[in-house]
This record gives C-alpha cells, structure tokens and sequence, in this order.
C-alpha cells in the first residue's frame, strides 16, 4: 500500500510505504567559475574595472538508478523499477482528506527500492530511489537509512536517461538529512535544478490514521534530521518521511 502527496498539479509525491503489506536545507553547489581573460582598459580608463565573471553551467546528469550501495550501512542492491498508477484506487485514511481523483502516485515492491521508470518533469538531475522502511513488521532494506551520517558515502549505477550512457557506480556524499510531511518532501523535493547532480533516498517514519507508532526509532531521527514538517509533527493526519540527499563528488 501506497500513500503519495501533491507537489505539481496532477502529479503526486510517494509518500513511500506502509508497514502494514542537523543539516540546513539543501545547498545548490554553485561550480568554481572558470577564470576568464581580463579586459585591456585603455589609456585613462581606471584600472579597477572589475573582470567579468562567467555564469555557471550546473553538471546534469539525470541518472535511472539500477543499483545502490551505501558502504556505512551494507547496503548493495539492485534497484527495481517504479510505474505511475491512479493514487484513488487506496482507500483514504479515516478522518484524514482524502486525496484529489487527478492525483498520481508510483508502484513500490514489498521488498527492496526502486525509482521511477519514466524521467519526472521537475526532478531533473536527481535520481529519486525509495523503498519500505518496514514491511509487515519486518524491517525493510531502508530501515537502516536512519543510521545514515553527513559525510557517508553512496555509489549508484544505471543509465544516463537522456543519452543512454552507461553510469557506472557513480560516487555521492550525504550531504542533507531531513524529516517531513508529505506536503514538506514534495517542496524538498522538486525545488530548484541542483547545481550537481543529487541522490534522493526516501523513506517512511510514520504512517497516518490514530494511534501509529514510529516506524523508524524516533530519538535517532529527530536527533540527526532537520525537521521540515509543517505544522504539528504528532498530527494523526500527517505522514512522515525521511529523506537523505547526497551531492555528486
């Protein structure tokens, strides 16, 4: 089961996995800029004329991922694909808004990550994988993400979407930990074109409805993850996710 939240109209945020079936915000790197000729100034021209300075052109690299691994945590597994289905065929979690008839949201499977299939409009130069935090009880292969550290490294492998270029395991630091609503992880997550290239990792902390216990242990998360939730975290209706982000190196 799937819940997902609206980040663009018609299209809809995994909120990632049920278990029932302190950083800053992220920084856009801006490249050193390539150091250009100064100006000749001529005769009688004041010699502090400054030089002019570049713009940057952000590295793209828009990456569907096929494998991740994270040393810190032993983690290496391939990554399966993720296709768009109708959000409305889950049942809305009592006493919670139900989502809109237009909204869209992605398949997981019970075991293991994965990443959209198809490229998103609004997440180009990430590569989004997301997977269960649980499982029916059992801990699932993003469960550790919460003993992730700023600094640790991730390597992934896939293919480059827009040239098909094989990438192979591709180096990235975590750079940015972060615990949010759903309404919060989609403006975290489709905000600005990064300056480099970024890995998106996403999981679920607490699913919605009355009485839900933290899927993830609450003391380790809310010490180390920037809280962006909007609004009361203990909120019945919110559900919560953890995102890590890791810049290319």
């Amino acid at each position: 089961m799937l819940r997902s939240a609206t980040w663009a109209p018609g299209l809809v945020l995994l909120a990632s996995l049920l278990a029932c079936g302190e950083a800053d915000a992220p920084a856009l790197q801006t490249p050193t800029p390539v150091a250009t000729a100064t100006p000749r100034t001529t005769a009688g021209a004041s010699s502090s004329m400054p030089t002019p300075v570049p713009t940057p052109t952000p590295e793209r690299l828009d990456i569907r991922a096929s494998r991740l691994a994270i040393p810190s945590l032993g983690i290496d597994a391939a990554v399966q694909d993720s296709r768009v289905i109708p959000a409305s065929i889950y049942p809305p979690t009592t006493g919670c808004p139900a989502p809109r008839t237009d909204e869209e949201t992605f398949t997981v499977p019970n075991h293991g990550i994965a990443t959209p299939i198809e490229a998103i409009e609004g997440l180009e130069n990430r590569s989004w994988i997301f997977g269960h935090s649980r499982w029916q009880n059992a801990p699932g292969l993003l469960y550790a993400l919460q003993d992730i550290n700023l600094g640790d490294e991730v390597f992934v492998e896939g293919t480059e979407r827009t040239t098909g270029a094989a990438v192979a395991r591709k180096r990235f630091v975590v750079d940015g930990i972060y615990l949010t609503d759903i309404y919060s992880g989609g403006d975290l997550v489709a905000g600005e074109m990064p300056a480099k290239p970024t890995v998106i990792l996403q999981t679920s902390v607490r699913e919605d409805g009355g009485g839900k216990a933290w899927l993830l242990d609450q003391q380790k998360v809310t010490a180390k993850a920037r809280n962006l939730v909007q609004g009361d975290v203990n909120d019945r209706c919110k559900y919560l996710l953890l995102f890590v982000f890791a810049r290319a190196s």
